[in-house]
């Protein structure tokens, strides 16, 4: 995040209004939020689960191996999970 609380892009700017879905290397997917959009994370029967209020982003899991599923508890760690996937630069 950005001081301003905003998602950057590619180039370290922000992007107003723009939620970011940013993958970490080795680790979970970490939803950014601006201040103004609201996030909401349900199960498979449209329940949602609590958020915190104060954060201004939300780690997802990707390795499976997190017993607080679908947030990241840092379990990737330990389970030795691999994922460095980059996006493809334009020609």
């Amino acid at each position: 995040m950005t001081a301003a609380g905003q998602p950057p892009d590619q180039g370290g700017r922000v992007v107003p209004g723009c939620a970011t879905i940013r993958c970490r290397i080795d680790g979970p997917l970490v939803v950014e939020l601006p201040g103004d959009i609201r996030l909401r994370v349900t199960d498979h029967l449209g329940v949602e689960f609590p958020l915190p209020d104060a954060k201004p982003s939300v780690a997802l899991c990707r390795c499976g191996a997190s017993r607080s599923k679908p947030f990241c508890d840092g379990s990737h760690r330990d389970a030795g999970f691999s994922a460095a996937e980059t996006a493809p630069t334009p020609e």
